[in-house]
């Protein structure tokens, strides 16, 4: 599943707990119009999702969250100027937001080649003591920290990750392009053993074992 769409589900659930009474009205519409926008984006209707965005910041032009959506919406649009904008709209009203943070942390990270700066923005998610799933902050600040040659935050961000949702794809394969960074090659072959029992490898996991087994001296794994 994208990291967008697990981003706006969790958004989306986060909404049932916000309390009616406890909301302007203002608040109250733009909330709902966000709703509706990222259930539109979840099911690939960008254009909806985009009016009822633009219908919510029409209530209430300061509401993070409905920049928070236009920032995932307009990334799979491939507006990355535009995805970039609405993000930092989001940060500007609310710089203390764990799923925004990450968000913009995943997007540097992924989309736009500045992994060393989206790990500001991971280590922001992750102080706030609210954030329901830190797993995901350090799991993607982990994989970002590799790209950016910095091993020791890298293991330290999956080694928690792995605790705290063990036996996940995306996770062990950090591990493993930790390990074969480290040259650490027997461990890099028994963690994508356990990635390849979760599913079928990607290609990532597929390039990195052969590249292990040619390292271990293994020609008849490695064809």
């Amino acid at each position: 599943m994208k990291q967008g769409l697990i981003a706006v589900l969790l958004f989306v659930m986060s909404l049932g707990f916000v309390r009616a009474e406890e909301q302007d009205p203002r608040t109250r519409v733009a909330s709902l119009r966000t709703q509706l926008a990222a259930n539109y984006y979840t099911r690939g209707q960008y254009g909806v999702a985009l009016e009822e965005l633009k219908n919510a910041l029409q209530a209430k032009p300061d509401y993070a969250m409905a920049y928070n959506v236009q920032g995932l919406v307009y990334t799979d649009l491939k507006e990355l100027d535009s995805a970039d904008k609405s993000f930092r709209r989001a940060l500007d009203i609310d710089a203390n937001d764990p799923d925004i943070n990450h968000n913009y942390g995943w997007f540097l990270c992924n989309k736009r080649d500045r992994a060393a700066e989206s790990l500001r923005y991971f280590a922001a998610a992750l102080k706030n003591a609210l954030y329901e799933r830190p797993e995901r902050s350090l799991q993607q600040g982990g994989l970002c920290a590799i790209k950016v040659g910095d091993l020791k935050q890298a293991e330290d961000y999956l080694r928690k990750a792995d605790r705290t949702q063990p036996d996940n794809a995306d996770t062990l394969l950090g591990l493993a392009q930790l390990a074969y960074a480290r040259g650490e090659f027997e461990s890099t072959r028994v963690l994508l053993a356990r990635q390849a029992r979760l599913g079928t490898p990607e290609a990532v996991a597929l390039w990195l074992n052969i590249r292990n087994e040619h390292r271990l001296g293994n020609s008849e794994a490695e064809a």
